[in-house]
């Protein structure tokens, strides 16, 4: 029996091998600080910080292993004035690791290393090109925060994927999610929807924009006559070559699957 092989760690390897790292102006002055300390970069795209449990339980057991990047306070309110309310009278403000504090806060941790940074003057930007590249976030996400740097600096789409380090037609197709309605964005993000039928909405306009099976078929794909068989007996399969790579593998499942159910598959092969 072959060696098994977690999902996670191959949609992790899958997204990694794809994205070439971005240049980054280096940290300075490691501490230790304790978390009361730490405020959320208010900027942060990431709406949502999932499957805590397991992090939380590994800081508990050995700390936190990457120090946090963080920024003092005055520095950052000096770029961004107006999250003075957010930030409040903590020291310094997390630009990096939001998900670390979060699973130190959980284990009950009272400080955690953190790399001091003197410049927050894009701060926004650098936590925008950080989360699209993270394997962990959905494609909705991704899209949002493709969407922000787009909104923020007026960046093109191509400009966009150089400065994330990914392709344009990745970027033409994470802001395809954008045309959905609200309703229908919340639908993906919790898994009522895939995202290949979410893009396959999102094509239409909005007052045709529906979920699949609400008030009739969702419309699909055009194909030729010939294949129109063979696809309404394969609806719901996926099928995968046996010769497939474990590229092609995360890439067909990640197409077809919404991300509820996906994470339910990476929990099942996790046991």
């Amino acid at each position: 029996m072959g060696r098994r092989t977690d999902l996670s760690s191959l949609l992790s390897a899958a997204d990694a091998s794809q994205a070439p790292v971005t240049p980054r102006r280096p940290d300075t002055t490691p501490l230790t600080v304790p978390v009361t300390d730490l405020a959320e970069n208010p900027d942060n795209p990431r709406h949502e910080l999932r499957d805590l449990d397991g992090l939380a339980e590994t800081v508990r057991e050995r700390g936190v292993l990457q120090a946090l990047g963080v920024v003092p306070a005055a520095v950052f309110l000096t770029a961004h004035p107006h999250h003075e309310k957010a930030v409040g009278k903590a020291a310094y403000v997390v630009l990096h690791g939001h998900r670390r504090l979060a699973a130190a806060r959980m284990a009950g941790l009272d400080e955690v290393p953190v790399l001091v940074r003197d410049d927050a003057s894009r701060s926004d930007e650098d936590a925008l090109i950080e989360n699209v590249q993270r394997d962990d976030l959905t494609e909705l996400e991704q899209a949002q925060a493709i969407q922000g740097l787009i909104t923020a600096y007026g960046y093109s789409q191509r400009q966009v994927a150089a400065r994330i380090g990914k392709t344009q037609g990745f970027v033409s197709q994470r802001l395809s999610l954008m045309k959905l309605r609200e309703d229908l964005q919340e639908a993906l993000a919790d898994g009522r929807v895939s995202v290949e039928d979410a893009r396959r909405i999102a094509r239409l306009p909005h007052e045709d924009q529906r979920l699949p099976g609400q008030y009739g078929e969702l419309p699909g794909p055009s194909v030729p006559p010939a294949r129109t068989e063979r696809r309404g007996r394969d609806y719901g399969v996926i099928t995968i070559d046996s010769r497939a790579t474990p590229q092609d593998v995360v890439d067909a499942l990640r197409r077809h699957l919404a991300p509820a159910t996906l994470d339910r598959v990476m929990e099942l092969l996790r046991d």
